[in-house]
């Protein structure tokens, strides 16, 4: 306790200062007179008064400005809340329409067909180095076979390659195992067109042979699997070789394979 009063002696003398002052000026009050201490005491008293008046009305200002800042933020909040469910629900309704764009098209070309044709919705695909393969939702049971051609209403897109009851796996032009009999729209040049992987390749194309970049290569029907006349690909490089009796050329599938979602089976 001493060494207490020791260190606070300043601070403790002040507070007894002011409340003997206080108590005086008081104690005049309510005997109806006042002295020569009125003016310091009443400053004195003013000038606390001030202070706290001033830190109340800051700290006052402060909540309510905490309480405003609080309140926009939930604000904000809900806001941002409505903005992100309103975006999801117009990606929703975008990706139905496209669906549904989809499947009116699929369904307006197999209307030419109908009782050959099956549509098939994709349900897995795989690319690896040595294959490239979908798996769609139907199989045995809805009349699928191995080997039938799959196309879409833009062009070819591969074979089924192999059948299970519910399902089948389609194997893509660009498949290194699949190879198409096609020929050239322009001037009916024949060939076989085989994969590879990012792309297609016609084989054996002789050196004299006219085949032009922008050359649409259509099915020929010459390898009893695709019927004749349906858009395959579209030539994109051709390289002729002095050295060489053949030429280099190479195409682009029509159907943007990446991309597919529905596919037409074509019963035989």
């Amino acid at each position: 306790m001493p060494g207490f009063f020791e260190k606070n002696k300043k601070h403790l003398f002040i507070v007894a200062a002011f409340l003997i002052l206080f108590w005086l000026l008081t104690y005049q009050v309510k005997a109806g007179r006042f002295t020569l201490l009125e003016r310091p005491v009443l400053a004195v008293s003013g000038f606390v008064e001030r202070i706290v008046t001033g830190t109340y009305n800051g700290i006052l200002s402060v909540g309510r400005g905490y309480v405003f800042l609080v309140r926009t933020e939930r604000e904000n909040r809900r806001l941002q809340d409505e903005v992100n469910r309103l975006r999801l629900e117009n990606q929703i309704t975008t990706e139905l329409l496209s669906e549904n764009e989809r499947l009116r098209s699929a369904l307006a070309f197999a209307k030419k067909d109908p009782l050959r044709s099956v549509m098939a919705q994709v349900i897995a695909k795989e690319s690896t180095p040595v294959s490239s393969t979908y798996t769609v939702n139907k199989g045995a049971s809805d009349g699928i076979e191995r080997d039938q051609p799959v196309y879409s209403p833009d062009g070819v897109v591969g074979r089924v390659q192999a059948v299970l009851g519910s399902t089948a796996k389609i194997q893509l032009l660009t498949d290194p195992g699949n190879t198409i009999a096609v020929r050239v729209l322009r001037n009916r040049e024949e060939g076989l067109l085989e994969g590879k992987l990012d792309r297609c390749a016609l084989k054996y194309v002789s050196y004299y042979v006219d085949v032009q970049e922008g050359d649409l290569l259509v099915t020929s029907g010459l390898d009893a699997i695709y019927p004749k006349g349906l858009p395959v690909a579209v030539v994109t490089e051709v390289k002729k070789h002095e050295a060489s009796s053949f030429q280099t050329v190479y195409a682009r599938p029509v159907v943007s394979l990446a991309r597919i979602e529905e596919v037409l089976v074509l019963k035989k």
